[in-house]
């Protein structure tokens, strides 16, 4: 029979065992809880450092504007007004090919194009380790987009950064219409798009396709997806369009797309 001290030591024990395990529990929680902050902080500063509206006094950085060691803005493609210093993006990494911006400002990142379509899952522009990855063109892709189809991936983020907004597209009535357009930067040119579709697809979907035998296929290809849409947005499509695709993960296991075509000039 254990004595009374004995059962009330191993109590201790017990109890100590426990609480070192939750403490350990608790800083590794905290942990990934910075890790998944300091994706979304580091694409921000960097925005608002490569970023510069025509309106902007030149070589001085927008308001509001955090540095925290990243250059100030310096020259790039321009297009309604706004530069990206490519430049900077280029000498912290030659695989940034372009740059994001949407018209509401929610949505602006760089642009990369890995050796596969793995590298930059959980790699960030600047290469640190951080499971918010980057966004990036589908390595069978030109990183001019002048393909008929481009695909974008990035990743679908409880916090809404990266592509977390645009399941918004499906649940929020009033988010296309403030985000029907955007601009694809390029150290050359500034294309502006139209949003025309949405809807969910496997991730072994067809509309995963970026190489076409001929023009008609590409063109019955483009008509599917504006079909598919879960709503019609009244915006024609054909297969003279060159067409980017974004694409992220959602909620029920497949994939969430939204395409895009680019225009021939403003809207």
């Amino acid at each position: 029979m254990r004595s009374a001290s004995g059962n009330s030591n191993r109590s201790r024990l017990l109890t100590a065992a426990g609480l070192l395990l939750t403490g350990i529990a608790a800083v590794r929680l905290c942990g990934i809880g910075i890790a998944y902050r300091s994706g979304p902080a580091f694409y921000q500063k960097l925005a608002q450092a490569v970023r510069m509206d025509a309106d902007t006094e030149a070589g001085k950085a927008p308001a509001g504007a955090v540095s925290d060691g990243l250059p100030e803005p310096s020259g790039g493609a321009e297009e309604s007004g706004v530069e990206i210093d490519f430049s900077y993006l280029k000498e912290m990494n030659p695989d940034i090919v372009g740059w994001l911006l949407f018209d509401s400002g929610e949505i602006s990142y760089p642009v990369l194009q890995g050796a596969d379509n793995t590298e930059y899952l959980d790699t960030m522009a600047d290469g640190a380790k951080n499971d918010a990855g980057s966004i990036f063109i589908d390595a069978l892709c030109g990183a001019d987009f002048e393909d008929m189809h481009t695909i974008l991936y990035g990743h679908n983020r409880r916090d809404r950064t990266m592509f977390g907004r645009l399941k918004l597209y499906a649940t929020d009535p009033s988010y296309y219409k403030e985000n029907r357009f955007f601009t694809i930067y390029t150290q050359k040119d500034a294309f502006r798009y139209e949003v025309f579709a949405w809807y969910e697809a496997a991730e072994d979907d067809a509309v995963y396709q970026v190489r076409f035998a001929a023009d008609n296929a590409f063109a019955e290809f483009a008509a599917q997806m504006k079909k598919r849409s879960y709503q019609d947005t009244g915006v024609s499509v054909d297969g003279t369009d060159k067409i980017v695709t974004l694409s992220t993960c959602s909620s029920s296991g497949r994939r969430f797309l939204v395409h895009a075509k680019r225009m021939g000039g403003e809207e």
